[in-house]
């Protein structure tokens, strides 16, 4: 369950790659993969199978001037390897459900049956004195002055977990100070649920999923639609599960609020559409659901200016699945990554989509392919430049090729090694934002020597 800031690694640049067009898709028609017209749009199709080289499994939409150019899957939804993930494949978002929460507090709010600046004591009892202060708007934004250590308390009894969620009050005045807290968020649902009438879930489904055609989406403990795959989780630790079943024994407020939403890259851009109209939410309301505050964080989006263009983005994780959403307001676009492995990295997949969706048509990147199994090994080991740079490539049989560099000056590039599109004996290096071709130097069977721009490094 983590913010944009507290999931995404440290990425190194070198250059870009995936790429996209137009095309008539929407959401209601539910295609497993769709690929738009223009040469954006085949090379993003051509560079979709690379990335499964990479650990990549999920499902991916790119749009932009209100089309979808891209949205397919990569890699598989179970774990014999059976069924491949595709566009309408269900996904868990995790933290990216807090969208979510902030637009059924914005809905409330248009129906006037609350304000964004009532004190949440108006609407939960048993807030303490100390805590008075607290508004609606400060569990939205993270500027309650609670600090997110106080995440202890489960079940649906709220007088039960009050006392531990708010335990010693706020540690800052409220609305003065920025601390990503996730139990605010299952505080903004019991809200949903006192205002609204309706338990969250059933609040979020009939005035926010209906309006906007989610069709498939759902919450964890809910039943699959039906002819619908639901993907499998791998996680780095922990036992592998659906998407629709609870990561924490229950949706309670251990999770309610701050992430359980289950959907397909088509129910996002469904839901993308509603924002991009007044489905769900007037001009008014939709100027406040964007409107940052502390730290660039609004009502559960990240907003900011990313390269001369504004951005709206939150990303997610949870036990066996991690995501990325991404709207550019200014271009009607979007990007979502969705992904049923904890190892893969949704944030570099979506810098790829991003630079392809507005880079000129001219700098579109060529596809890659597998590094070839008869070069692991050759490749594998530790080389070394002139100016004392260390090269690092691993020994492994099957899965990515990691490659490190250990600057001299102290920082790491990290990247992967990966193949040429047609050519098995070419060698590309993979960052997230691109790729660049590398000089193998022989001496018979084994690699003695690569060189990496005008760098030249020798075998230790």
């Amino acid at each position: 369950m983590a913010t944009r800031k507290e999931c995404v690694p440290f990425v190194r640049p070198l250059l870009a790659l995936l790429l996209v067009g137009g095309g008539p898709a929407t959401a209601q028609q539910r295609v497993d993969r769709h690929v738009g017209d223009g040469p954006r749009a085949e090379r993003i199709a051509a560079l979709a199978a690379g990335l499964e080289h990479l650990g990549m499994s999920g499902a991916i939409l790119a749009a932009r001037d209100g089309k979808v150019l891209f949205a397919g899957g990569i890699g598989h939804a179970d774990l014999a390897g059976e069924t491949p993930n595709t566009a309408t494949t269900l996904f868990e978002i995790a933290s990216a459900t807090k969208q979510f929460t902030g637009a059924a507090i914005l809905r409330l709010a248009q129906r006037k049956r609350l304000d964004l600046d009532d004190p949440i004591a108006e609407h939960l009892p048993g807030v303490p004195d100390d805590c008075q202060a607290i508004t609606i708007r400060h569990l939205l934004q993270h500027t309650s002055g609670i600090p997110g250590s106080n995440s202890r308390g489960a079940g649906s009894d709220l007088a039960a977990v009050l006392p531990h969620f708010l335990e010693g009050g706020p540690r800052h005045a409220p609305g003065t100070y920025y601390e990503y807290w996730n139990q605010g968020y299952a505080l903004l649902a019991e809200i949903v649920t006192r205002v609204g009438k309706d338990e969250y879930p059933d609040y979020c489904r009939k005035e926010l999923f209906e309006p906007a055609k989610m069709r498939t989406a759902r919450f964890t403990g809910d039943d699959p639609p039906r002819d619908v795959t639901v993907a499998i989780g791998r996680p780095t630790e922990g036992a592998p599960r659906s998407a629709l079943e609870h990561p924490y024994g229950a949706y309670g407020f251990q999770y309610r609020g701050m992430g359980g939403a289950v959907c397909s890259v088509w129910d996002l851009w469904a839901w993308d559409r509603a924002l991009h109209g007044t489905k769900v939410l007037d001009a008014r309301r939709k100027a406040e659901l964007f409107a940052p505050g502390l730290e660039d964080y609004a009502l559960g989006w990240n907003v900011y200016q990313r390269d001369g263009r504004t951005v709206h983005e939150h990303s997610g994780g949870v036990r066996g699945f991690v995501c990325n959403v991404v709207r550019y307001p200014d271009d009607d676009g979007a990007v979502f990554v969705l992904c049923n492995r904890n190892d893969a990295n949704p944030y570099g997949v979506t810098m790829l989509l991003e630079h392809c969706l507005f880079a000129p048509k001219g700098e579109l990147p060529e596809p890659i392919g597998p590094l070839s199994d008869a070069l692991r090994a050759p490749l594998a080991g530790t080389y070394t430049d002139a100016r004392g740079n260390q090269m690092t490539i691993e020994n492994v049989t099957e899965g990515p090729v990691t490659f490190r560099i250990d600057w001299a000056s102290g920082p790491v590039t990290r990247a992967f090694l990966v193949g040429g599109k047609d050519d098995e004996e070419e060698v590309v290096l993979f960052e997230w934002s691109g790729t660049t071709p590398l000089r193998i130097e022989r001496e018979g069977e084994k690699v003695s020597g690569i060189t990496l721009h005008s760098a030249r490094y020798v075998r230790d």
